[in-house]
């Protein structure tokens, strides 16, 4: 565990009155979207439009996630965020919405609505490439997305081997423990991903076709 590397990334909440306008007229409208090419914003998503068949004219409610870089740049204890920098962070990850969007600079409308946290634990940036960890001697076993990536499914196939692991030690009877010893000194590899995880539709260095995905 002490050799796992951590990234940190700033999570902002926000709302705006109208749905974000956008210059590229493909994309006139959009749930979701993997940035690239500005350096405060990885992602962004439309929490309002989860709501199955869901529709409305007032507010709209964004996450925003900033990059892994800019997580580094301006880390702060995330218990006690200064003033100065929540501010700071909060104005140059809207300017980055206004980027991505392709709006002129200061032609995003300010939101009614906004809260900032930094995510100072985030994603592995380091992983043993192994299903699970298991020590039988001292009756212990860990398993995490961070063991075999950073996705949802990494953490689901972790979980998964570790029971199955124990179910097998256990029906073993406890017989021949180091036959069960598992992941107790595996060397730990980079991972390729994108900052917010890894996504089966994007190349390792986090570039895909287009930058929005269309309703």
């Amino acid at each position: 565990m002490k050799r796992l590397k951590l990234s940190s990334i700033w999570a902002l909440l926000t709302t705006f009155e109208d749905p974000l306008p956008i210059a590229n007229a493909d994309f006139a409208s959009f749930e979701g979207a993997f940035v690239k090419g500005v350096d405060s914003v990885s992602w962004m998503a439309n929490n309002t439009k989860k709501l199955s068949g869901f529709k409305t004219i007032g507010p709209h409610c964004w996450t925003i996630l900033s990059t892994a870089a800019f997580g580094m740049q301006n880390k702060v204890p995330q218990e006690s965020i200064p003033t100065d920098t929540a501010v700071k962070v909060k104005e140059t990850m809207l300017e980055g919405v206004e980027k991505a969007l392709g709006l002129p600079h200061r032609s995003l409308k300010s939101p009614s609505y906004t809260r900032l946290q930094l995510w100072g634990a985030a994603l592995p940036t380091n992983t043993p490439s192994i299903p699970c960890i298991f020590d039988p001697y001292g009756r212990a076993g860990v398993c995490g997305d961070w063991l075999l990536g950073s996705s949802l499914e990494a953490a689901a196939l972790s979980g998964m081997a570790l029971a199955n692991h124990i179910a097998d030690y256990m029906q073993s009877g406890g017989e021949r423990p180091e036959g069960f010893a598992a992941g107790l000194h595996d060397e730990f590899e980079s991972i390729d991903g994108h900052d917010i995880g890894q996504f089966s539709h994007l190349e390792p260095n986090g570039h895909i076709e287009n930058s929005f995905v269309p309703l």
